[in-house]
């Protein structure tokens, strides 16, 4: 394991764990930082290398000839994940294969709106349309208003970058994990349901099931991108309509990873067989409602102290989120701990605490 870490933070642990070396996150992007996980990976005799950030996934596919010959990186083309990083992109050829996408509307950070937004589209959700080039950072932001949205667009800097807004809808998340092999065949494809969420992510998932047209859907889309490796798509269900809304396409691991691997869903193996690096036997997804023990015990004290905000799915009642987050903390599956790796779980609530605690 390369672990990118700040000094002070705890090592990373797990009974699984050979070796591991550290990297700070200065050291990134530099040909000392690159030049010393080159040698710890050839010391390690690894065989293979995956990340879980397109930027680093980049700075290795463009130093890929420091490594030894023998490793192989399970990561897509540079030019691919640059294309897929946009979300621009990503809504055009979501409306090519057919899903159904959300009135979307761009804004060219201070310069504004590139037309106008009718009143009844508010409030609105405002996303950046490519990683890293807004300042300050923000996944998802929430305007109720023209004049919010002025004033938002005052407080940022863009460096040209376009932010997409579109309607906001309080719905829960539709998730597909999959994964798509270097000859092209797409394995794995499973569904999740989220069913609640927290500060705008994912809170509690369990197994659905995916419809045939979205299957297909969601194979020709990563078709169309030349996507190698892992995925996972992210969309929002309306149940009463029955209707899937587009959100975006993310080509590494992700938030609902641990989650989803906790139903039984071995993403990781997947993104090995899609680099013809074993032949793993699919697991049996189980019917369970997953969790984070961590988030969901921060999202109880959201609730008494009455912190939540329009992203936290679904509205209801304090008492009826109350008893939600008590019955989560008692009776869903954590997604990180396991009894087959006490070490591992330990080393990682550990860290959290440590990185909650250092402020103080």
């Amino acid at each position: 394991m390369v672990a990118v870490q700040s000094r002070g933070e705890h090592a990373p642990d797990s009974r699984y764990l050979a070796s591991h070396m550290r990297i700070s996150r200065e050291s990134l992007f530099t040909s000392g930082g690159i030049n010393a996980v080159a040698s710890f990976l050839d010391g390690f005799g690894a065989n293979c290398l995956i990340c879980v950030e397109e930027k680093i996934a980049c700075w290795l596919k463009d130093h890929q000839h420091r490594f030894h010959t023998g490793l192989a990186l399970c990561l897509p083309p540079r030019s691919v994940i640059e294309r897929t990083l946009s979300k621009e992109l990503q809504i055009e050829t979501a409306r090519e294969v057919g899903f159904n996408v959300l009135p979307t509307y761009r804004l060219n950070g201070k310069k504004g709106l590139k037309g106008h937004i009718p009143q009844p589209q508010y409030p609105l959700c405002l996303r950046p349309a490519a990683p890293g080039r807004i300042k300050p950072q923000f996944k998802a932001r929430l305007v109720y208003s023209v004049t919010e949205l002025r004033s938002f667009l005052e407080t940022i800097e863009s460096k040209g970058a376009t932010i997409l807004a579109q309607p906001f809808m309080n719905l829960p998340n539709l998730v597909v994990h999959g994964a798509r092999t270097v000859s092209g065949a797409s394995i794995g494809l499973n569904a999740f349901l989220v069913e609640r969420k927290f500060e705008g992510v994912t809170l509690t998932i369990r197994p659905t099931g995916l419809p045939d047209i979205l299957r297909s859907r969601c194979t020709e889309f990563t078709d169309r991108l030349g996507l190698t490796g892992n995925y996972h798509f992210e969309f929002l269900r309306d149940l009463t309509a029955g209707v899937d809304y587009f959100l975006e396409i993310n080509c590494r691991f992700g938030g609902t990873t641990a989650k989803v691997f906790a139903c039984g869903y071995d993403e990781p193996a997947l993104a090995l067989q899609s680099y013809g690096l074993g032949n793993f036997q699919p697991t049996k997804i189980q019917n369970r409602l997953v969790s984070s023990k961590q988030a969901m015990a921060k999202y109880l004290v959201s609730v008494l102290n009455g912190n939540l905000s329009a992203l936290d799915y679904p509205a209801e009642p304090k008492f009826t989120r109350l008893r939600k987050a008590i019955f989560g903390l008692l009776a869903c599956r954590d997604d990180v701990f396991s009894f087959d790796d006490i070490r591992g779980s330990v080393a990682l609530y550990m860290a959290t605490l440590r990185g909650q605690l250092r402020p103080l």
